[in-house]
Parts: structure tokens; sequence; C-alpha cells
């Protein structure tokens, strides 16, 4: 039992960007219904930032869309996010039930740059004439569905940011040549014991395991 002149159990937890919202909105209610007693404390930084003070002391958690090989750092991959293509609802490439990376090389392309997925870049950029920009690098997912409705061209993002944006006018497809994936990993300090930070953990990997019984073809 906590003794009443100690400070209330607190965790703060820091998220880069690109960490999809939908996962990260179920974790984070969990703590609150079911120990609203433990304060959370929520850091938006940068990647390189998060590992630094996970390191120093200053975070207890981060999720970041990058694993990290440090020894000190416990690291524990969490849900994986399919990237599809995101399109206006009248773009004739919605007869295609896929669509592959070649499909998208005559059209711009916007990208949220936070959303990293290595090995859709680098399709990207084999298939994408050198004297052409195809490829537009925004600053939000928003950004990506702006365009996208206004029919400025198509995009590629996470399945669960698009599938939320159907009121923007914009409509999906799966690409048929992946799978391109992003991972979004917790991090925590290995010297941690507490069960705070333990029971996050067992929360975040409870959201997890649900989401992956949910993508599981029946």
């Amino acid at each position: 039992m906590r003794d009443a002149t100690s400070p209330p159990p607190c965790i703060r937890l820091a998220v880069a960007p690109g960490v999809p919202s939908p996962h990260l909105s179920a974790l984070l209610a969990r703590p609150r219904a079911e120990e609203p007693d433990v304060a959370l404390t929520f850091f938006e930084v940068a990647g390189d930032v998060l590992l630094e003070g996970l390191r120093d002391g200053r975070y207890d958690a981060g999720m970041s869309l990058h694993g990290s090989s440090d020894p000190a750092l416990k690291t524990q991959p969490l849900w994986i996010e399919n990237m599809v293509v995101a399109m206006p609802t009248r773009f004739h490439l919605l007869d295609q039930a896929k669509i592959t990376i070649a499909d998208l090389q005559d059209y711009p392309i916007y990208r949220w740059q936070a959303e990293d997925c290595p090995l859709l870049d680098e399709k990207l950029a084999s298939l994408m004439p050198l004297d052409q920009q195809n490829v537009q690098r925004v600053t939000s997912f928003e950004m990506v569905a702006l365009w996208v409705a206004a029919g400025y061209g198509v995009g590629v993002s996470a399945r669960s940011r698009i599938e939320h944006s159907h009121e923007w006018g914009i409509a999906m497809r799966p690409l048929a040549d992946g799978p391109y994936e992003i991972v979004t990993y917790l991090q925590r300090p290995h010297a941690q014991t507490d069960s705070v930070f333990e029971r996050f953990e067992r929360r975040a990997l409870e959201v997890a395991k649900t989401d992956t019984a949910q993508r599981v073809p029946r």
C-alpha cells in the first residue's frame, strides 16, 4: 500500500511522431479506467530525444516506430500497421482490388515523413524517374489527406489512419507487392522494476494482441 505522504505514482510517457493513434488511444484509456490514481504525463518528442530522455531519466517509457539496440533499454514490439494507398473516391485505380507501387509511378505520391518505412521508400525511389519529384514529403497525415482528397495525387500511409479518414472523401486500397509495414515499439529502462511500469507494459501487449487477432483472417 502506498504511504499517504508519498507522491502519487506517475508514468512519464514519451511518444515519437508517426505512432498510430487509434492503438495509442486504446492503450492510454486502459490505465485511466483501471488505475485512476496513476497519473500519466504525455510528451511528444523526436525519436532521438525520446531515447536520450529514457537514458537520463526524463521519461519512464517511450513509444516510437524505431527499435533500439541500446542494452540499457528494453525494447518490445507492439502492433504492426500495413501501409496502404489513399486515393480520391473517384480515382480510376479504384477499379483494382489491389495496387502495386508501379501503378503509382505516374502520380504525385504524398508521404508523411514520420511514418518511416524503409522498404516502401526504397521501392518508391527505385521506380520513380530521376528527373521527376513524384514523392512529396509532408509534415503530417492531415496534409496527406488534404492533398489526396483535393485530387492532387495519392498517398501511402498506415491503414488505421486512412480507415478513419473516409469523411475526407478518401478511399483505400491495399498494396499488392508488400507487405510494407511499420512497427510500434515500447521502450523503457531495463533497470526499472516498479510494478506500475510493468502493468503499463502488460496493457500495451494486450492492446497489441487484440489488434493482431483482429487482423488475422478467419
